[in-house]
This record gives structure tokens, C-alpha cells and sequence, in this order.
């Protein structure tokens, strides 16, 4: 008789079990849909901030870009012999699935002088600048046969971008106020 309340008690309780796993299983399933929902509602928040955030920075790029474009021609007139006009060719250039963007081109009939704008300069905004600049001629054709200088110009440098940019032959322009910049010049200015 013992052995029958044991098997049956086994029997309950294997059964509770299977109920207990169904019941958990279901609920599991439940909760992972509630988890994707309120995943896809908080992934559209979050891209409607970063359109909203992008599009804020990118007009302030472009502010900045704007208020640097005067005084940049101004600087380089004095800087590089025959400098006087600033480009306003296409500054888009596809070749190949490549394209770039020259912030501010600056140039003459031998020379031009590209200038990177930034908000905030950072190391790693001069190296990439740097590397879009190595194929520059097969993007920009018309300005084969000059020579192309480089530039960086920021409302602030972090982390001494400023200093390691003049070092990889860089020309940097740093915001003074009221539309102003100065230049600080590369010992030795890397020409493309």
C-alpha cells in the first residue's frame, strides 16, 4: 500500500511538474514578446533622437563651416602665394562606391589648401582626414597638377589634436571669437 501512495504521489507530482514547465514555457513567451514590443518602441525613440540630435549637429557643422570660410580664405591669401578664390565645385565626388567631402577648398590656377572644419578636433578626426586626403587627385581631377595643402580648423582641439595635427604637416585654424581664427603652422606642411 506504501508503494501505491508513492507512485501515485510521484504521479501528482510529475504531473504538477509538466503543468508548472507548460505554464513557466508560456509565460517565458509572453514576457520575449513584451521585451521585442517595447524593444522596437524604444529602438524608434531612440532613432527619432539621433535624427533629431544628427540634424542639430549637422546645422551647427555647417555654421561653423560658414563663419570659418571667410576668415580661412583671408589667412591662406597671406599663407600661400595666388591663394584668392574659395571652391564651390561640386564638393561630392563619387568614384567607385567612394565618395568625399572637402569641408572648405580654397584655390588658385597651382595650388589649392583643403581645410577639414570640426566643432570639436579630436586625434582620430586628423588621421581620418588625413587618410580621405591620400586618393584626393582621382577624386577631385581638376586639381591634378597643383599643389594641395592641408587643414585643419575647430572651435576647440581635445586631447592635444591641435599639437599632433601641426606635427603630421597640418595648417590648424583655431576659433578666436566673433567669426575670427588663427593659424598655427606645421613645421613641415605635408602637400598632396
Amino acid at each position: 500500500m506504501e508503494n501505491q501512495i508513492s507512485q501515485k504521489q510521484k504521479a501528482i507530482t510529475l504531473e504538477d511538474v509538466w503543468k508548472t514547465i507548460n505554464a513557466t514555457s508560456e509565460q517565458m513567451k509572453e514576457t520575449a514578446r513584451q521585451i521585442k514590443e517595447n524593444d522596437a518602441k524604444s529602438n524608434a525613440k531612440i532613432d527619432k533622437y539621433l535624427q533629431l540630435y544628427g540634424g542639430f549637429t549637422n546645422e551647427f557643422g555647417k555654421i561653423v563651416e560658414d563663419l570659418c570660410k571667410p576668415a580661412a580664405l583671408k589667412i591662406f591669401k597671406k599663407e600661400v602665394p595666388g591663394i584668392d578664390h574659395i571652391y564651390e565645385g561640386p564638393r561630392h565626388m563619387r568614384k567607385d562606391e567612394e565618395e568625399r567631402e572637402v569641408d572648405i577648398l580654397l584655390c588658385n590656377k597651382i595650388a589649392a589648401v583643403a581645410v577639414e572644419v570640426k566643432t570639436t578636433c579630436y586625434k582620430k578626426d586628423v588621421d581620418h582626414f588625413l587618410s580621405q586626403m591620400r586618393n584626393f587627385k582621382t577624386l577631385f581631377r581638376e586639381f591634378e597638377g597643383k599643389a594641395v595643402y592641408v587643414a585643419i580648423a575647430a572651435m576647440r582641439y581635445a586631447n592635444g589634436s591641435d599639437i599632433y595635427a601641426r606635427r603630421k604637416g597640418l595648417y590648424v585654424l583655431t576659433a578666436t571669437g566673433d567669426g575670427l581664427f588663427n593659424m598655427g603652422k606645421p613645421g613641415e606642411r605635408r602637400v598632396y
